[in-house]
């Protein structure tokens, strides 16, 4: 997360739901600047400007000598309503949430942790020394690790739910989660970690998803009683900035594209149409357009419009040199890290859920690829399988989102299918999952998926690598 503003808003709204919730009281002093700064892992700037915020609107007074003092004066009543009025419209997304952490992250948090440098463990056990085990601490000691992985996008998604769900449970105060954390998943963690017993942190990591998950729901059952009305639901999309409209767009083409909705030798509809139709402005459709012929997918021709571009013509009139280019490719990379480290779990989790109609429908989805011919693309399809039948709505929300990035590399298809003995290998992997589905052995079939996928990305660093692109060398291989 690179935006100073974006960064500056959790701080405060985390701060401000500590201070309605009654975790800081009227005459309780915030942490010093310098300290959150550590545990919110930004810049003082940043911390400052969240400090200056709650001032402005009223929550805090801010002193020199004494520091950050709570100002606002809430009652027990006052502040059991502002309990109530924040969890009960989001309680179908926060249960949901909390059961999908497992499918969607052990993977990434147990590979982090397993590959952190040496330094954050030996930070962790200072502070732990001089400060004691805090919620913040705990948190950031598993964002450190994350960081291992190298990747950006899954750094965004992780503060996403964090500021959704983990951040505002958090603040209630006498939250069973939140001692279990500190005083039991932590140091223990810690001590695998230090020790690296690598079996017992994974089988840790999902007893504290599953007790997290069971903390939650017995605290709506013996808390909330506000009947849900408008209900808040989680979403996730890296694109919603007014400054990036022309990338949704330009994946939006892309997505077109793909599916023939704009055959290939044709031209696509002109900036004026397009821009009435997309409800954007010209320059942002400029902008797209761009876009789309350094990615490879069309190309302008002036006087005559923006040809949709055969297949094979992709990667050769993709342009690798371009800044915005290597960093949308950089964003498929990244999401395609993050699918592989998770597919297993919630392919296994989502094939043992489906009911005989859904499966049916799972096969004829998968059966389809026999008419296309496209099996280079099978991983693609198993994934967007589960896209379609996760059996939570957060694992559907995250893997729409990861499956649209994966669009940014229409360019370096061709370079896949290019690739010697490449049909017949995943020609084998289409006929195997379709089996797994046939005989319903979720087991068999996530199996397959994972190691699929992680040929998959591995081909995708080294193609990218090749290309110039040298910073999809941070991203982290996962290995079986």
């Amino acid at each position: 997360m690179k935006n100073d503003m974006e960064r500056c808003q959790i701080v405060y709204d985390v701060l401000k739901t500590h201070i309605q919730f009654g975790a800081y009281r009227f005459g309780d002093v915030l942490p010093t600047m310098e300290n959150n700064t550590e545990n919110f892992l930004v810049s003082l700037d940043t911390i400052r400007n969240a400090y200056l915020q709650l001032e402005q609107e009223g929550y805090v007074t801010l002193s020199q000598n004494v520091g950050s003092t709570v100002i606002k004066d809430y009652g027990e009543q006052e502040i059991e309503q502002h309990v109530q009025l924040f969890f009960s419209p989001r309680k179908s997304a926060l249960i949901d949430l909390s059961r999908s952490l497992r499918p969607l992250f052990t993977n990434a948090q147990w590979i982090g942790l397993k590959n952190a440098p040496g330094e954050i463990y030996t930070n962790m056990m200072e502070r732990k020394r001089n400060h004691g085990l805090q919620p913040f601490i705990a948190f950031n000691h598993m964002m450190q690790a994350y960081d291992s992985l190298g990747n950006d996008l899954l750094t965004r998604l992780l503060w996403q739910v964090y500021m959704f769900f983990e951040a505002p449970f958090l603040c209630v105060p006498d939250n069973p989660w939140c001692d279990y954390a500190v005083n039991e998943f932590a140091p223990r963690s810690l001590d695998f970690c230090l020790n690296q017993d690598w079996d017992p942190l994974r089988e840790l990591i999902c007893q504290a998803q599953d007790f997290l998950s069971v903390s939650l729901c017995e605290f709506y059952k013996e808390r909330i009683t506000l009947p849900p009305q408008d209900e808040i639901s989680f979403t996730w999309n890296s694109y919603k900035k007014a400054s990036q409209i022309c990338y949704s767009l330009a994946m939006d083409l892309l997505i077109d594209i793909s599916l023939g909705r704009y055959p290939v030798d044709t031209l696509l509809p002109s900036l004026n149409r397009l821009s009435k139709e997309r409800n954007v402005s010209v320059s942002t459709v400029r902008r797209t357009l761009s876009l789309l012929n350094g990615v490879g997918a069309v190309k302008s021709m002036k006087r005559i419009g923006t040809k949709v571009l055969p297949f094979h013509e992709t990667a050769g009139n993709c342009d690798f040199d371009n800044p915005v280019v290597r960093k949308r490719l950089l964003d498929m990379a990244q999401s395609l890290q993050i699918l592989t480290l998770s597919c297993k779990e919630v392919s296994e989790l989502t094939i043992s859920s489906l009911d005989a109609e859904q499966m049916q429908k799972s096969i004829e989805f998968l059966t389809t690829m026999e008419a296309r011919q496209m099996y280079h693309l099978i991983a693609y399809d198993a994934l967007d399988l589960l896209r379609q039948f996760a059996p939570y709505r957060a694992v559907r929300t995250v893997y729409s989102e990861l499956l649209k990035q994966l669009f940014w590399g229409y360019g370096l298809r061709s370079m896949w299918k290019e690739d010697e003995g490449q049909t017949d290998f995943c020609l084998s992997y289409y006929k195997t999952l379709l089996q797994s589905l046939k005989d319903r052995d979720p087991i068999r079939f996530s199996g397959d998926l994972e190691a699929l996928m992680i040929h998959e990305f591995r081909l995708a660093i080294t193609k990218l690598v090749r290309l110039g692109i040298g910073e999809a060398e941070r991203l982290l291989i996962p290995d079986l």
